[in-house]
């Protein structure tokens, strides 16, 4: 990722980390270090430690998954109060996750959202990585649960029309 600092960008970051050296022993040669690199503008050392950095997830995205685990929780509350749960498994009512080659943008924003106590147990009840990409079969199933007016609560002919979807 590219980052562009302005010189008091560069002046404000050369001054914590040169702080941060003073008060982190363990780490003090790394900020100051990358305090002079700041101070003296050799952009391309400083930038590398940028590269962990990571885009910001577009908030479509961040909506789409935001609807796919709405929902898998609302799939996996009306699964639990079926009585007849016959033409249903356990494991299609189960959040599948992303997959971690194609969509790990979206696994990343589902672990972001676990550590902050967000859908933990939709999360938690599935998996984390899919092996293969799901974001067009989520579309389909967001496009029926909308198509059947959002409901909040589901009939067992509803849920199969969503999970077939």
């Amino acid at each position: 990722m590219k980052i562009e600092l302005t010189d008091k960008e560069r002046l404000f970051l050369a001054n914590q980390h040169e702080i941060l050296g003073h008060l982190n022993t363990d780490n003090s040669d790394y900020h100051f270090k990358l305090a002079e690199q700041l101070r003296d503008g050799h952009e391309w050392l400083y930038s590398q430690s940028f590269d962990y950095f990571s885009e910001n997830l577009p908030s479509e995205d961040a909506d789409l998954v935001l609807d796919i685990l709405q929902v898998y929780e609302l799939i996996g509350d009306t699964y639990s109060r079926l009585s007849d749960k016959s033409g249903i498994s356990d494991t299609q009512v189960k959040f599948p996750g992303f997959d971690g080659n194609n969509e790990p943008e979206f696994m990343s924003f589902v672990d972001a959202l676990e550590k902050d106590n967000r859908y933990v147990d939709v999360i938690q009840a599935g998996n984390r990585n899919s092996h293969s990409a799901k974001v067009h079969v989520y579309e389909r199933m967001i496009a029926k649960w909308q198509e059947l007016g959002k409901p909040y609560t589901l009939t067992k002919e509803q849920l199969i029309e969503i999970l077939e979807a």
